[in-house]
């Protein structure tokens, strides 16, 4: 059984000010607060849905826990990341601390057969669902939803600012996107069904943006598909001008970063620090970190998150 983490790290004091009395930043970077009586949390970092940059589950664990390394506390991150069945299960038999993850699959892992749709909607069921000694925190203001995306050329030409302009032409465009996109119901089907939008040829590519022949988005770019299946935490979308059309019938379901923690070993001032991040993480924000991640400046994910931190101003380094 793991020790509680208890006001270890200089009796609380430094958490205690700062988180209390100081909104931002957190901490000051380098900390000399580390204390060597409190126990390590363990983060595990969530698989990213179909269609979303594969480290971004990764790098969004590995945000809250730099945050948690600055304020002084000893923070992993789980090198594999976990399926929602996994960070869930890991929580309850005491293997875990930290689960951060999409709120739609955990909600549907938890609850198969839910009908939760808003973002709303989902955290509140969320809530409902989870095992007696799992809390779940603020959700973060960044939204992970399915954007259909256009160039700004294809855009003009076809006169597309929505999903149902986009149904009057679509036979004649070829759309692109994940192989998830073409399986879900909500994906290429929906798209049938609710718009009676067909396109000529699905063709099944990945957002590695890379520039790769097998990349979505130059695929895109170079007019291979006129349509992407490109989420809204995608900096590709403002980096390109890309355009979102509007999903006028909502077929597309929106759902949250959320956070998940054993309330037995992460104390109140603890989840402090990680609802401040969690607040900070707005869609646009969630987009900044992915890009950063691409900037081959940084070595790790771990550098990635900590300049991620300081950039909106919750962690302040050091001269």
């Amino acid at each position: 059984m793991r020790k509680r983490l208890v006001a270890a790290l200089s009796a609380c004091m430094v958490l205690g000010t700062l988180v209390a009395c100081t909104p931002a930043p957190i901490v000051t970077i380098p900390s000399n607060s580390l204390s060597a009586e409190a126990p390590e949390l363990t983060i595990s970092a969530p698989l990213s849905p179909s269609g979303v940059n594969a480290k971004e589950g990764a790098l969004v664990a590995q945000v809250y826990a730099a945050a948690l390394k600055a304020a002084g506390i000893k923070a992993v991150v789980e090198a594999t990341p976990a399926t929602p069945q996994d960070q869930l299960s890991g929580l309850a038999a005491g293997n875990g601390d930290i689960a951060p993850g999409y709120s739609r699959e955990l909600l549907t892992a938890l609850a198969p057969s839910t009908t939760a749709e808003t973002p709303t909607e989902v955290i509140s069921a969320l809530k409902d669902a989870v095992p007696e000694g799992i809390s779940v925190l603020d959700a973060a203001k960044s939204q992970d939803v399915d954007n259909l995306v256009v160039t700004a050329a294809t855009a003009e030409k076809y006169q597309l600012k929505s999903i149902e302009d986009l149904a009057k032409v679509c036979d004649k465009l070829s759309l692109g996107g994940p192989a998830g996109f073409h399986e879900k119901g909500r994906g290429l089907a929906g798209l049938g069904s609710d718009y009676n939008c067909v396109p000529k040829k699905y063709v099944t590519l990945e957002p590695l943006f890379d520039g790769s022949s097998d990349d979505l988005l130059w695929a895109l770019l170079r007019d291979d598909i006129q349509v992407a299946d490109i989420h809204s935490s995608a900096p590709a979308i403002a980096d390109n001008a890309l355009v979102p059309l509007t999903d006028t019938k909502h077929l597309f379901l929106a759902q949250n970063v959320v956070l998940l923690i054993d309330k037995n070993t992460v104390p109140a001032e603890v989840q402090d620090i990680l609802n401040k991040v969690s607040g900070a993480l707005s869609t646009e924000e969630l987009a900044n970190l992915n890009r950063l991640a691409q900037d081959r400046y940084y070595g790790d994910l771990s550098e990635v998150a900590t300049a991620w931190l300081i950039q909106v101003g919750l962690v302040k380094a050091s001269s």
